[in-house]
């Protein structure tokens, strides 16, 4: 394929990616959290809502193995995408015509969602994978983040005002209606912008089934990537379904007040995705791994300390979200690409990847959402802090992350440098910019002032 073909597809995949986002902000987080809550779900329901998703990663494998049997990975990509996120018009016409459906119901919903969301996202990053070039993967998608996390922001502020407009008015049904309802218009036009991006069509030969099952635990280095994966994935996931739960009803936070606090995060991830994005390029996805999983252990511990009356942690963690988090997500995205760049085996590794996240994620999100039950009355007074149990949790993420790291240092990457070296550098560049910075505010200064 020509140069000029390649750049149009990415071109058409940023673009892709801006709608894509619009139904993933709109049918997950605090909408899909807020409208469980108005099904009446408990905090077990909570947990079950996220382990669903986290199960059916399992759906990895049918898409390898498709893959693996089909010549383009476009028509099953476009099939299973369009479908899944188009199941969203479903509750939004039930909602719109004053129909409120079963909490049971929708989980099934989700359930079909996922597993085929699953099964076109394997595909799709096989498909990504051959189209974007190796050597610039890291800023192209800093780049398309850094697009889907503006507009996630600004849909995301959006859609929280709107909402809390027709709670107001004791219209719940109609507010959650029309978010669906946009989310699956714009998964419409998404699906219609997929069909126009380009595919590399590469010869592969046919493998089976246990081949695309076993094929990454033959590979001693993915399988100590594996570890962290697991054991990241199983510590976190007790703690993550609660955190939107905490602010909605512990912190008595509005959708619209939730929503400022995506705003800060992803105002900070438009500065600093890019730029973790060139790290990438620069110094490999190991020590941008290394250095920003560092600072997002120290996250969760922040928690501790909000309360109705003083938010101001939350937006500390939002600031510090904004900055180290988009090189967690940029660097995990791409070590996984890194790791197997085996033609042949390529999908098999995203599918172990994913499968081994979702089952670890399913166990701690249903044991999360048991023990945030079995703990509903839970408080703890020290030193002046009225500890609950979502909050035990969060405390709990945090300390393991920081395990975490020591199983991470095991895990090799191609020309990747040292954690330690890559620090010095983003260092030295950030402090001399910062110089720089103030030399020019200070000699402003000396010009301005009144001779």
């Amino acid at each position: 394929m020509d140069e000029k073909t390649v750049k149009k597809g990415l071109r058409i995949s940023i673009i892709q990616g801006l709608f894509s986002n619009i139904h993933i902000t709109l049918t997950g987080g605090m909408f899909l959290t807020g409208f469980a809550l108005y099904l009446g779900a408990t905090p077990f329901h909570i947990g079950l809502l996220a382990a669903i998703p986290a199960l059916l990663t399992s759906f990895g494998f049918v898409s390898a193995y498709l893959v693996n049997r089909l010549e383009h990975r476009k028509p099953l990509t476009i099939i299973t995408s369009s479908t899944s996120r188009l199941l969203f018009f479903i509750p939004a016409l039930l909602l719109l015509f004053n129909y409120k459906p079963s909490l049971s119901h929708f989980l099934i919903l989700i359930g079909i969602f996922n597993a085929l969301l699953t099964i076109a996202d394997n595909s799709w990053l096989s498909w990504m994978s051959d189209l974007v070039p190796r050597e610039s993967r890291g800023r192209f998608f800093g780049i398309r983040n850094t697009g889907m996390g503006l507009i996630g922001m600004i849909m995301s502020f959006s859609g929280a005002r709107f909402l809390d407009y027709y709670k107001a008015q004791s219209q719940n049904n109609f507010g959650f209606g029309i978010i669906f309802l946009v989310a699956s218009i714009a998964a419409t036009i998404g699906t219609i912008l997929l069909t126009q991006q380009p595919e590399i069509v590469k010869p592969r030969e046919r493998t089976s089934l246990k081949k695309i099952v076993t094929a990454p635990f033959k590979d001693t280095n993915f399988r100590k990537f594996l570890k962290f994966v697991g054991f990241w994935n199983i510590t976190s996931g007790i703690a993550g379904p609660f955190y939107i739960v905490f602010m909605l009803q512990n912190l008595k936070m509005s959708y619209s007040t939730v929503a400022i606090y995506s705003i800060i995060a992803n105002s900070v991830i438009l500065i600093f995705q890019p730029l973790w994005g060139k790290a990438i390029d620069r110094f490999k996805s190991k020590p941008v791994l290394f250095i920003n999983f560092i600072f997002i252990g120290f996250l969760p511990l922040l928690w501790i300390f909000p309360t109705p009356l003083f938010l101001f942690p939350v937006w500390l963690d939002a600031f510090i979200t904004g900055v180290f988090w988009p090189g967690v997500n940029l660097s995990v995205f791409n070590i996984v690409f890194s790791l197997s760049d085996n033609e042949e085996q390529k999908e098999s590794y995203f599918a172990m990847y994913a499968t081994l996240a979702g089952i670890c994620g399913f166990i701690s999100a249903l044991l999360g959402g048991y023990l945030a039950g079995l703990l509903k009355g839970f408080h703890l007074q020290i030193f002046g802090l009225n500890i609950v149990n979502y909050q035990l949790f969060f405390v709990f993420a945090g300390l393991t992350r920081f395990i975490a790291l020591f199983l991470l240092k095991g895990v090799s990457e191609a020309k990747a440098t040292s954690p330690s070296y890559a620090l010095g550098i983003m260092t030295d560049y950030a402090l001399r910019r910062l110089n720089y910075g103030k030399e020019f505010i200070l000699n402003t200064i000396r010009f301005l002032k009144p001779k």
